[in-house]
């Protein structure tokens, strides 16, 4: 059963008391301890002002710095880093003669769908999946491919294609031009890698300014 709003948020505030309630019961048994006149104690207190004047110094340079115009120039500056390379989807057909790619060509060329081609007759372990060989940039095919999957239109199926594997048979199935993702794509990222770069930049700053031993 769904509580109504109230009843959800009558629950939470009770939980909440409790807790305080129970760290307040706790607290008063560690004090009667003199838990807070222990060194441990003590050390532990001075690390936790120390970490937290680190936040909050940090807080302070980044909403001062960490602004979405500066993390747009950091963008430009960056550009080509986000650029994706052109890349062609391709679904593969596998056979181990010449003839047989042959004639699995001319089926394909009279109609028969490539992907039940595929299914039949390839030896490559895409077979099961129609041949799909997913997207592919130039430099994640293999070098008998390249120049017959990106020299052909979208739909087009290449001659046989001889490999140390067998003969291929290619058809183009998409293709994507190459692309610099905008900023609003990458806006995460960038955000994470400019805050990295200040904080480096500032660190090697005042490392300059001292003298460390």
């Amino acid at each position: 059963m769904i509580l109504p709003e109230r009843s959800r948020k009558g629950i939470d505030k009770e939980k909440f008391l409790n807790k305080l309630i129970d760290e307040e019961l706790i607290l008063r048994e560690a004090q009667k301890l003199n838990l807070h006149e222990k060194e441990d104690y003590k050390d532990r207190v001075e690390a936790f002002k120390r970490e937290l004047l680190v936040d909050l110094y940090l807080q302070q340079y980044l909403k001062e710095r960490n602004t979405e115009e500066n993390q747009k120039k950091y963008y430009e500056e960056k550009k080509e880093k986000y650029t994706s390379p052109e890349m062609v989807r391709i679904s593969i057909i596998l056979v181990k003669t010449e003839d047989e790619a042959k004639e699995i060509l001319k089926k394909a060329q009279e109609g028969e769908n490539f992907a039940e081609l595929a299914k039949k007759y390839s030896k490559d372990s895409s077979a099961g999946k129609g041949g799909n060989f997913g997207f592919r940039a130039k430099k994640a095919l293999r070098k008998e491919f390249t120049d017959a999957a990106f020299s052909m239109k979208t739909g087009e199926i290449s001659n046989p294609i001889k490999t140390g594997d067998g003969y291929f048979i290619i058809k183009v199935t998409d293709h994507r031009e190459e692309r610099i993702a905008t900023f609003e794509e990458v806006e995460p990222k960038i955000a994470s890698e400019y805050i990295n770069k200040i904080l480096v930049e500032r660190i090697s700053e005042l490392r300059k300014a001292v003298n460390i031993q």
